[in-house]
């Protein structure tokens, strides 16, 4: 595997190039790390030892995506700071208008229903998400890659392309499983509050939710393998408007296990889905009323002996034939859910990216 330093101006010309040929790519820069990374592929016998590539799964297990390369291409964003090459974002692009942000009560009678559910002992937790269609005449990719990486780098920030999919991009603040060799490494990742309106004021809604997701996790851990469990002091982690509750799970194998039986396994977790799994998950797929696509996916990259996993969230489908964003967003639903707190944390966590998408 070669890893190769590239200027801006190549790797956007590369990038061009692999979009006119209908050819697959990904750009990604992982949490806290100062290098953004290319993969591509285009005909696959090209691919001497088909090893190295990036996963990205959906939602429903229906839809797997591999993109396969041989040369690793990257760019030093500190290199690219100090000789001034980026893309100057005019503050004109800055104004958002949120006016597409319009009251869904198809939302909010499913939020009711789901209370319904849990008060009746059908399950715990679930979660539950959105789907807002936005129009557009001209929107930025390049622009928008490089304000969130900057907006965001305590998170996953990735674009990629696929000629059945489409253009993906987003901000994702969530590991799903980073394993290598003995090791594994997740986090559980809920509760969220707004970061303008409360100061650190988590209520027993959120602790709670936090807490069923830590209990999944290491359950599940405990249950199926042997080895050495160690729980993280949580912490809270700040996303532009956002705050969530964060707690690291690492564990460390006696035997090697199959990295791939374990997210068929873990996944989806109650961060994404509920709990319990199958409960939740039906009662998604008969009432949330739509696709969710790779919306709570996962992606990232995997070679040999290595696999990095993130949970597509803070996500956007871009349409550009039909000139048109899909933008998602969840919460998690637990006995003590207010519908309109719920409400309002989704379009919060849209706000949250949608602010951050570069138009003219």
């Amino acid at each position: 595997m070669k890893f190769i330093e590239i200027s801006i101006i190549n790797l956007y010309k590369k990038i061009i190039k692999k979009y006119y040929n209908n050819e697959s790519f990904v750009l990604f820069k992982k949490p806290y790390e100062n290098k953004i990374y290319f993969y591509s592929h285009g005909n696959n016998r090209k691919i001497k030892i088909k090893e190295n590539f990036f996963l990205i799964g959906s939602f429903n297990h229906k839809n797997i995506v591999k993109i396969y390369t041989n040369e690793i291409y990257f760019i030093d964003i500190k290199k690219i700071i100090s000789s001034n090459k980026l893309i100057t974002i005019p503050y004109s692009f800055l104004d958002i208008n949120f006016s597409h942000l319009i009251y869904s009560y198809e939302y909010q009678n499913l939020l009711k229903k789901a209370i319904r559910f849990i008060k009746n002992n059908y399950f715990k937790k679930v979660v539950l998400s959105r789907l807002i269609k936005i129009p557009f005449q001209n929107f930025y990719l390049k622009k928008t890659f490089q304000k969130l990486i900057f907006s965001y780098p305590n998170s996953f920030i990735s674009l990629w392309y696929d000629f059945s999919h489409g253009f993906w991009i987003g901000a994702s603040p969530e590991l799903l499983i980073k394993c290598n060799d003995k090791k594994l490494k997740t986090v559980a990742l809920a509760g969220t509050i707004s970061a303008l309106e409360n100061k650190n004021k988590w209520t027993k809604k959120e602790i709670e939710e936090h807490k069923i997701v830590i209990k999944y996790i290491t359950t599940f851990l405990k249950k199926y393998y042997s080895g050495i469990l160690s729980i993280g002091k949580t912490k809270i982690i700040n996303l532009g408007t956002i705050k969530h509750l964060e707690t690291p799970i690492n564990f460390s194998f006696f035997k090697k296990p199959n990295f791939y039986e374990i997210l068929e396994n873990m996944y989806p977790t109650p961060s994404i889905c509920g709990y319990p799994k199958k409960k939740s998950l039906d009662f998604i797929q008969k009432y949330e009323g739509y696709n969710r696509n790779f919306y709570t996916g996962y992606f990232g990259p995997v070679d040999k002996i290595n696999m990095e996993l993130y949970l597509n969230l803070r996500c956007a489908k871009i349409q550009m034939d039909k000139k048109e964003i899909n933008l998602y967003a969840g919460s998690g639903i637990t006995i003590h859910s207010n519908v309109d707190q719920e409400y309002l944390e989704t379009e919060n966590k849209i706000k949250n990216i949608f602010s951050k998408f570069i138009f003219n």
